[in-house]
């Protein structure tokens, strides 16, 4: 059986070339390597060996210590924890955390980074006071929006009118 080289389409006898792909047909495929997801999967510049040094608990504290480890010239990049379980769903969140991937050569230096910045975080208690203040400063800061009017608003007494006089009339027709 003729088969396509390209998108490997078998044929009857009889046929010579491929009808989606113009190619002249083969008798029998090659011999393929399957290729595995791993050899699929694309990796960045610089990583040979990817491995997962943490989970973050939500986006932010990934971006947070993925830009920590780029200021340190460590290749990084972040994907959604059990990754292989969710990749199939649209729009895959950090539901399950985000791990942190490095090359396999800088694990030692991205977890001593991230061991560092999560110490720092917890010897620093969070002043309640300070948020407020900042939160209160932040808010005398951005300027006060105008309210905006909403035509909507202005047609409901309009509305509102004509409904009763429609219903008016539905008496006075009915009666």
């Amino acid at each position: 059986m003729p088969w396509c080289p390209k998108c490997k389409a078998e044929y009857r006898e009889g046929f010579t070339e491929c009808s989606a792909c113009h190619v002249p047909l083969v008798n029998s495929l090659p011999e393929e390597n399957e290729v595995s997801e791993r050899d699929k999967f694309v990796l960045p510049d610089g990583m040979e060996k990817p491995i997962a040094v943490y989970t973050a608990s939500n986006r932010l504290e990934a971006e947070t210590i993925c830009d920590l480890l780029r200021e340190h010239d460590i290749v990084v990049f972040n994907r959604p924890a059990a990754f292989r379980q969710i990749q199939a769903y649209a729009g895959a969140d950090a539901r399950f955390g985000v791990e942190i991937i490095v090359d396999a050569s800088q694990t030692a230096q991205a977890c001593a980074l991230i061991d560092e910045m999560n110490h720092d975080l917890a010897e620093q208690p969070v002043d309640e006071e300070a948020l407020a203040r900042l939160a209160e400063e932040q808010a005398m800061e951005t300027p006060e929006q105008p309210m905006e009017d909403n035509a909507s608003f202005k047609l409901l007494p309009v509305v509102a009118g004509i409904i009763v006089v429609a219903l008016v009339l539905l008496y006075f027709v009915s009666n």
